[in-house]
């Protein structure tokens, strides 16, 4: 797969940065709100994973902080700001570095064990995921929607068949006719998987500790698991559908060299 914009204008890493940081704000501010624990999830990340694809791991970095922090700030979230620098910085870095790593495996003869390796590691942390939802947590997952709450629980078995399509997506990716866009999207899994991971973690202790978590229960960081497996997915989705989108008008046409 090629993508245009390393050379020219885009040989800026400080405009393609800001650039890709506006693009990710304004998808962040795609917004479904999570009440448990006073969060959102979006459609930034799927702008973090263009930017890592366009403009390599510091673009991604750069554009995943600044742009999703500052929508924080503006949403109204500003004690997620903080974490969110972080954590989506280093989801932009990640998804940009292990896709310059895994495009030159790509063709190589390890490449089938690199796919099937990571789609067993997708399929475990997602079932590890599931472990400390429904066994830990024992919670549910609500989002507000146009003034409504909605709530549901994801039942504990529903983390293998969720684990297990994963797997089978990064596979059917990983080994099709077009290894680099393969690469692409197991790297924006990784890095969504670090997302989730994250997030967790920020929330069952500084979002906490400043007592914005539903009944003040570290583990009600769990309800937003779920969510944050469907941002990211549906961020994978999106990215891959641009990427392809560029991969295409990049190409050269009857009558170009």
């Amino acid at each position: 797969m090629s993508v245009k914009g390393r050379g020219g204008a885009w040989s800026s890493t400080a405009v393609v940065s800001g650039v890709m940081a506006a693009l990710v704000f304004a998808a962040t501010m795609v917004q479904v709100r999570t009440p448990i624990t006073r969060g959102y999830v979006n459609l930034g990340d799927s702008m973090i994973f263009i930017a890592s694809l366009i403009g390599g791991p510091w673009v991604g970095f750069l554009a995943g902080s600044v742009g999703s922090a500052l929508a924080d700030i503006v949403s109204g979230y500003g004690y997620y700001a903080p974490g969110t620098f972080i954590i989506k910085g280093l989801e932009g870095f990640i998804a940009g570095y292990l896709y310059s790593l895994l495009a030159r495996k790509a063709s190589g003869r390890s490449w089938k064990a690199i796919v099937a390796g990571v789609a067993l590691a997708v399929f475990a942390a997602v079932v590890g995921f599931g472990w400390v939802y429904t066994g830990k947590y024992g919670g549910s997952t609500a989002f507000s929607i146009a003034g409504r709450t909605v709530t549901f629980t994801v039942p504990g078995w529903a983390w293998a068949v969720i684990g297990a399509v994963l797997a089978g997506v990064i596979l059917y990716a990983g080994l099709s006719r077009d290894p680099r866009l393969g690469a692409a999207i197991i790297a924006w899994f990784i890095a969504g998987l670090w997302m989730v991971t994250g997030y967790f973690i920020y929330e069952a202790t500084v979002v906490y500790s400043l007592g914005k978590l539903e009944g003040n229960n570290p583990l009600a960081a769990a309800a937003e698991i779920p969510a944050n497996i469907i941002q990211a997915v549906a961020g994978v989705v999106l990215a891959a559908f641009i990427a392809g989108a560029i991969s295409r008008g990049t190409e050269p046409t009857d009558g170009q060299a």
